[in-house]
């Protein structure tokens, strides 16, 4: 017969007492692995080891059989204790189960215990199971699982303790709100494991570096907030503030990458920047908001940073009201034929009139339109937009139907349908889809390297050509630049500037040029300016330009004397003008 193993401890000053227990215990088909003690001392000592159950008697010459359960208790409220006595009366013997004990029997009545042991063994792993649920809610309620660190809810409450202390005291107190930069990208790239082990990399680094006093949270996302407090004077903020961004700065290797950790900090002091909490943390968002905007680093609350956050709140809702009335215009930049001075391409641009601000430059829209999700209507509107004044171009037939060069955001790109809407638009205007080219940054595009070659396989399918803005300026990868149907490249203003004197920018664009060269891609020149810029690129190689040495973005009306014979800008790329 299999006997069941019983780990049991016993108190009991009775060795006979005992012995009859062990013997019922192993008639029952237990095979029991125990300890006896009769004293505190014993009991305290035992309790190290762990039990499935305590047999204890009621009355010992040396000891109580309340205290022993007290003990127990202290230690693991959920092991089963059960009575075994010969004087425990009913009403002490209600008194004990109140007190904690599971049930009492009566050594004169043992055979009780064949159904009081499974019973609770059962009832103990229930009472185990639900007080872990209990914990494991009380934690989740307070603290963040990936980090272990205090979640919002309990760093909130402990800012309010803290700031209460600090009033009592005349005390400041420092309020840290970190934002990693980048962090979508690291983990859209190498994957949420690689995100959340980086999250626990820098809760580590966070609580290393911080002060035993301190108070560190996950506030969501990529975000932390830290809580100084007893702080007399500014400048040790100042020199904590230096040891946690040395700590954050340092490589991190994640999946076999090095990375730089970089971070965006805001920081608000009590009581100068706010005597409540909501007002503190409120303020150390908005420092942080205004350095992730300077590309990182540590900003201090100042008022002004308020002054300009009410400003944006209220170019976003302007922006929404002008996304709704569909207040925007198109400009068009002609791209050059640097050989023969022929409009070959236009690039659609949009603009925006403010009733009251006056034109809205589009790196100051766009950038909220991105942040706000009103890039998509936009990005739709542009594209149709476009589309409908190419269809006017090539039913004019003024000698030759330009390419179109549209700008998509990369919000636009990552729709799954983004393809088909491309489709839609080209069909509802009747145009030949060889006409227009889709401008995407390469960041972009490798956001999400394996959707992103799904998306260009059927634009190159519908006819559509891609070309790369911002060329040399994002982090693509070669191997991915020559899996992907690209069909030019797009020089970045900022390698064009000081060209055709800064060594550097010449040997950059040299290399995008012949790189495009040897992928068979064309190139375009954003941002000429002068002729020796545009002489020096023709001379190199490069097939086109355009910036406002040619023409400024204008109407599509003013298009149209560009797109006829004999070429507009022949004499302007001449080298005796």
């Amino acid at each position: 017969m299999d006997r069941t193993p019983l780990k049991a401890l016993i108190i009991e000053d009775m060795e006979d007492d005992a012995q009859l227990l062990l013997r019922e215990l192993q008639r029952n088909g237990y095979d029991t692995d125990y300890r006896c003690v009769d004293n505190e001392k014993n009991l305290l000592e035992a309790l190290q080891e762990p039990w499935q159950m305590v047999f204890s008697d009621f009355t010992m010459p040396a000891f109580d059989g309340r205290k022993a359960l007290q003990l127990v208790r202290q230690k693991d409220p959920d092991l089963p204790f059960i009575f075994v006595s010969g004087t425990i009366g009913e009403e002490r013997a209600v008194e004990a189960v109140k007190s904690g004990a599971q049930d009492y029997i009566l050594k004169g009545n043992l055979r009780r215990l064949s159904a009081v042991i499974p019973r609770e063994l059962r009832e103990s792993e229930t009472r185990r199971q639900r007080r872990a649920a209990e914990r494991r809610i009380q934690f989740l309620a307070n603290y963040d699982e990936l980090t272990a660190l205090p979640n919002r809810a309990l760093f909130i409450h402990r800012l309010e303790q803290t700031l209460e202390q600090a009033r009592r005291v005349g005390m400041m107190v420092g309020l840290v709100h970190l934002n990693l930069v980048r962090f979508r990208d690291i983990n859209s790239s190498l994957g949420q494991n690689a995100g959340d082990a980086l999250l626990k990399q820098v809760a580590r680094r966070l609580i290393r570096h911080a002060r035993a006093e301190d108070l560190i949270a996950r506030l969501s996302g990529d975000e932390f907030g830290m809580i100084l407090p007893g702080l007399l004077l500014k400048s040790e903020l100042v020199q904590a503030l230096r040891q946690l961004l040395a700590a954050l700065t340092e490589p991190v290797t994640l999946h076999g990458y090095t990375l730089q950790v970089q971070a965006s900090i805001g920081v608000s002091v009590f009581p100068a920047d706010g005597e409540q909490g909501d007002e503190l943390l409120r303020n150390a968002t908005m420092a942080m908001q205004r350095a992730r905007q300077d590309g990182g680093g540590c900003r201090f609350f100042r008022p002004e940073i308020l002054a300009q956050l009410q400003r944006r709140l209220s170019l976003e809702r302007e922006l929404q009201m002008a996304v709704e009335n569909q207040a925007f215009s198109l400009c068009y930049q002609p791209q050059v034929d640097l050989a023969t001075g022929r409009v070959t391409g236009l690039e659609a641009l949009i603009r925006w009139r403010h009733p009251s601000r006056g034109p809205v430059a589009p790196d100051v829209f766009i950038p909220v339109a991105e942040e706000t999700g009103q890039i998509l209507p936009i990005g739709q509107w542009v594209l149709g937009e476009a589309c409908r004044q190419l269809e006017k171009w090539q039913a004019a037939e003024l000698g030759s139907t330009p390419n179109l060069a549209v700008n998509i955001s990369a919000f636009q790109f990552r729709q799954r349908n983004f393809a088909d809407i491309a489709q839609r638009v080209i069909e509802h205007h009747q145009l030949n889809p060889e006409r227009l080219e889709l401008e995407i940054t390469e960041t972009a595009l490798m956001q999400d390297p394996d959707s992103t070659l799904k998306t260009l396989k059927k634009l190159r399918d519908l006819g559509v050509s891609i070309s790369l803005d911002d060329f040399g300026t994002g982090y693509s990868s070669l191997s991915y630049l020559k899996r992907f149907p690209v069909n030019a490249l797009k020089i970045d203003k900022s390698f064009v500037d000081d060209l055709p004197l800064d060594l550097d920018d010449i040997a950059i664009v040299r290399a995008i040029i012949a790189l495009a060269e040897r992928l068979k891609l064309n190139v375009v020149a954003e941002g000429v300016e002068t002729r020796e810029q545009a002489l020096f690129l023709r001379d190199e190689g490069c097939q086109l330009a355009q910036g406002y040495f040619f023409l400024r973005p204008v109407p599509g009306v003013e298009i149209n004397p560009l797109l006829t014979l004999p070429p507009p800008f022949v004499s302007r790329l001449r080298r005796d003008c």
